[in-house]
């Protein structure tokens, strides 16, 4: 191996998230300059070219000088880095986040919703590259709650049963030290956190559910964080606070203050707010899909869907404020750093 190349590592992403500035980070907390390419989705035909071939030309120039390749989420923008890193015979990892290993027709919502081009891509993108991690091992063996009350397909191996690339089960990883309540919590006070710029993630985020409890329990104060622009809402309930998109601190304040936290998603891999908000001592309330019940296990409530309202309200009556250092010590245990730095170490070499 040259001289330089144990210390360069390409990431590939089409939106810069959470996800992806962690990963940044703790790779360069590894030791390791990160050459990033990004390719922000873009849909009118010149930006979509235009990204095509700076991922042709970056591809070209970054990987003779890196270990290995890690894209975030597959798509069109995973599909040059594959082809490249099979020309210069580097290991290239495709990290599954959800949308891409989903399909649901109501909310038209995931990339294996359609049989074009797109869906071709990722998978022969998925076939090509020499590891897949998912965040949840619901991803790759699909969720059966989800398909039973949202009509929701979802795993790779169902969308693609001959898939033999193997698929490791990676998940998120949250920093205890930095994710702590900082502040006295507020009784009675719920919060959900989601970035929300359109219906249909408003509805993918079950933010209809969150209002009807707000309805229920008028003496008990809900926020939703995260709105982005102009979003169709139904009334929204008198006790419900509605604020814009956060950073790191003013969440870490939010979950600090509030004494649960509310998960009411339909569709979603391993919720990366649910994680913080855990840590932060909220006690947990998540819907029965994907990697939310794994998150919560006994530290809150896991119900099922909107048939369940009854029930979460009743929990919320109950006030178990003995399960909040329950549920921070949870995440701590389940999802720390060091297990995600130690699976990029085993991949690195």
């Amino acid at each position: 191996m040259k001289k330089g190349l144990s210390k360069k590592v390409v990431l590939v992403c089409n939106v810069k998230n959470t996800f992806v500035y962690k990963d940044i980070n703790l790779l360069k907390k590894m030791g390791f300059e990160v050459l990033l390419i990004h390719s922000p989705p873009y849909k009118d035909p010149f930006r979509f070219f235009y990204n095509r071939i700076k991922e042709l030309i970056l591809s070209f120039f970054y990987l003779p000088i890196s270990k290995g390749v890690f894209s975030w989420f597959n798509d069109y923008h995973t599909t040059i880095p594959v082809l490249m890193a099979k020309f210069f015979k580097k290991p290239i990892t495709i990290i599954i986040g959800g949308y891409d290993a989903v399909a649901n027709s109501k909310l038209n919502y995931g990339l294996f919703l359609k049989n074009n081009s797109r869906q071709k891509l990722a998978v022969w993108n998925l076939k090509k590259s020499n590891s897949i991690w998912v965040v949840h091992k619901t991803l790759a063996k699909g969720c059966s709650f989800a398909r039973k009350e949202t009509n929701t397909y979802s795993g790779l191996k169902y969308f693609i049963p001959e898939l033999s690339t193997p698929i490791i089960e990676i998940p998120t990883a949250y920093d205890s030290n930095f994710w702590k309540k900082m502040k006295k919590k507020s009784p009675k006070t719920v919060l959900t956190v989601a970035n929300i710029s359109d219906r249909r993630t408003f509805e993918r985020k079950g933010i209809g559910m969150f209002f009807t409890l707000a309805d229920r329990l008028p003496d008990f104060k809900f926020t939703l964080a995260g709105l982005k622009g102009k979003v169709f809402l139904d009334t929204i309930p008198k006790n419900v606070r509605i604020l814009g998109e956060q950073n790191t601190e003013k969440l870490k304040e939010l979950y600090g203050a509030h004494t649960y936290y509310f998960q009411g998603s339909i569709i979603e891999g391993l919720p990366n707010v649910l994680c913080e908000a855990m840590l932060c001592e909220c006690i947990p309330i998540g819907n029965k899909v994907f990697g939310i019940p794994e998150v919560i296990g006994d530290t809150g409530l896991i119900f099922e869907g909107k048939k369940d309202i009854d029930k979460i309200c009743s929990f919320l009556k109950l006030e178990k404020k003995e399960l909040s250092l329950k549920a921070r010590n949870r995440i701590k245990t389940y999802y720390p750093i060091k297990r995600r730095k130690k699976e990029f170490k085993k991949n690195l070499g």
